[in-house]
């Protein structure tokens, strides 16, 4: 599609609009390479400057994502997280009417660290289930999860983790035991070189950490995690409801 050269509005938003409408007609689909800047050269029959300027603005406005020595890949539409919820990764998916994947880092049992022990409410040192996983979003890793379970809880716990296996099923039928409430800090941090590989973006993009502990009804801690995210890839959402059902919690 070759673009008017005698309208007032600059070329490159008259690209810009054109790259825009390509996609939402599917000619560029979420996570393909767009062509090369010679490409779109040839394509829309502009300069290699409209080009850059064009690419460049829908990559800040976060339609596009440039990924070093790869190209320019059209952004999958941010996933939306309630931060209350208290569901696991596979019943969030199951939810959207995906079909939850995950993909298993490492795990094994582990002595506490001091800071996980005080918030399993555990002796230091105690046998812990290390878990680091990937999970992802329509094949994109959307997730680096990190969780530490108390084996003291859930004795053998080890035995039963699997890549198709969703942790919050297990805990609930092998048992008995149900993640009722959680506590969530949030901050921004950036992707050093691991949390890059893992969730394909670059060093130094910005990631939402989430750290997160669980609780069962009578309160005692079943897990805790740390969530990383790629801050282009998900909007955290909060609905008041959930938020004041927690502080109206009666205490024990």
């Amino acid at each position: 599609m070759k673009l008017n050269t005698h309208s007032s509005t600059p070329l490159y938003m008259q690209l810009k609009q054109s790259i825009i409408e390509d996609i939402n007609k599917g000619i560029y689909s979420p996570g393909e390479r767009l062509p090369t800047e010679t490409e779109l050269c040839d394509i829309y029959g502009v300069s290699r400057i409209t080009v850059r300027k064009a690419v460049l603005d829908l990559v800040e406005e976060g339609l596009l994502i440039r990924q070093q020595g790869k190209g320019t890949f059209v952004q999958y539409p941010k996933v939306k997280r309630e931060l209350f919820a208290v569901n696991g990764h596979a019943e969030y998916m199951s939810e959207l009417g995906k079909i939850p994947q995950t993909k298993i880092l490492s795990f094994g049992i582990i002595p506490a660290p001091a800071n996980i022990s005080k918030s399993l409410e555990i002796t230091p040192e105690s046998d812990v289930l290390e878990l680091q996983r990937i999970l992802y979003y329509d094949n994109q890793p959307l997730t680096l999860e990190i969780s530490h379970y108390s084996l003291k809880v859930l004795p053998n716990l080890n035995e039963h983790v699997h890549n198709s296996v969703s942790m919050y099923d297990t805990i609930k039928h092998k048992y008995n035991i149900t993640p009722v409430h959680n506590t969530k800090l949030l901050n921004m941090v950036l992707a050093n070189a691991d949390e890059a590989k893992f969730l394909e973006c670059e060093v130094g993009d910005p990631l939402f950490k989430v750290e997160k502990v669980a609780y069962d009804a009578k309160k005692q801690p079943i897990h805790s995690s740390f969530l990383y995210y790629p801050a282009n890839r998900v909007t955290f959402t909060i609905d008041s409801s959930m938020s004041q059902e927690k502080g109206n919690e009666s205490p024990s």
